[in-house]
């Protein structure tokens, strides 16, 4: 099977990042994490309108928010790249890294990638949240309209965040580490059959 995985909320702290990039060059603001509970973003940050807000996340701060981001747990980086050498050496499924990047979030991704060593050797940006899924089995993200976007015959996996709560999928986890430490819960995942409503029907 190929998995995809994103990155904000599953590798990378990025609201987190953002919340700190905002009070460093913009002013105070009175947010958590766990207050943006979803992604409409200038709900929750004091921009003029989506042009400038956009223009503070992919043209003049990027590096910022989605280079300098953290890990979303310390060490998280060395367990995932020891599960990408283990999932090589079974040579049964395949992983890549998929994240919805613009502009110059993009070196600035490539940046957060190189600064914590990852060794995910398949790495793809897209533009929109629904090809995220082109050429996958499974997908693990955090991401509403990456879940909402699942195509028949897949596997969506909702890593837990503030901003997806309401959103459903095939399987929730609370962290990428679940996948990775859990071996009963990743074969339960990857040994998945999707029954569409075609097949049903001629049951």
């Amino acid at each position: 099977m190929k998995i995809g995985i994103t990155l904000n909320e599953v590798l990378r702290d990025y609201i987190g990042q953002l919340v700190y990039t905002y009070q460093k060059y913009i002013g105070d603001i009175d947010i958590t994490e766990g207050d943006v509970t979803n992604l409409n973003l200038i709900e929750f940050f004091k921009f003029d309108d989506i042009n400038k807000l956009n223009s503070f996340l992919y043209l003049e701060a990027p590096l910022e928010i989605f280079g300098h981001a953290d890990q979303m747990s310390d060490g998280l980086m060395n367990r995932f790249n020891t599960f990408l050498m283990d999932i090589k050496d079974d040579e049964e499924h395949e992983i890549e890294i998929v994240s919805r990047e613009i502009d110059k979030s993009i070196p600035s991704t490539y940046f957060f990638l190189s600064k914590t060593s990852c060794r995910a050797d398949k790495v793809r940006f897209v533009q929109n949240h629904v090809d995220k899924w082109d050429g996958l089995d499974v997908l693990i993200t955090a991401n509403p309209q990456a879940l909402e976007a699942k195509p028949v015959g897949k596997i969506s996996v909702k890593v837990k965040a503030s901003y997806n709560q309401d959103v459903s999928a095939d399987y929730e986890i609370d962290s990428i580490l679940d996948f990775i430490k859990d071996t009963e819960l990743r074969d339960k995942i990857l040994n998945t059959k999707i029954i569409t409503y075609e097949e049903i029907k001629s049951w």
